[in-house]
């Protein structure tokens, strides 16, 4: 029987970027969306959270979608866009976060919860180039 020799790095090369996921030059943010009320309620398929949730993949590639927490009424995304900032709405730049609220906050009143009162708060914004 042949034997097997197996040789192991001294250490990862670090200097390769490796994209996994996505394209070339992708931005990606991770931030927290706070729909102001619980919302452990609303999992209808045309309730509160999966019109949030189709909001946020109209403007961007949803990576990861965390559970509810505090109270049920905050979940984190990681997603990843174009640009960290640009003019979003046609007048003024603003970062892709604020434009992400806003386009939560159109959606208006879902199934009994107020979105205009919801926030976004973004947490790590990195690029892969």
């Amino acid at each position: 029987m042949a034997d097997v020799t197996r040789v192991h790095p001294t250490a990862i090369d670090t200097a390769t970027v490796e994209y996994f996921i996505g394209r070339d030059n992708a931005n990606m943010l991770i931030f927290e969306l706070d729909f102001g009320a619980a919302v452990n309620a609303k999992t209808g398929p045309e309730s509160t959270i999966a019109r949030a949730i189709e909001a946020i993949a109209g403007e961007c590639t949803i990576l990861i979608k965390g559970d509810l927490h505090s109270t049920n009424q905050v979940m984190s995304f990681l997603i990843e866009h174009g640009n960290q900032t640009d003019t979003y709405d046609g007048s003024s730049s603003e970062t892709f976060a604020a434009h992400l609220e806003d386009v939560v906050q159109a959606l208006g009143t879902v199934d009994g919860i107020n979105l205009a009162s919801s926030g976004i708060t973004a947490k790590t914004s990195f690029n892969l180039a």
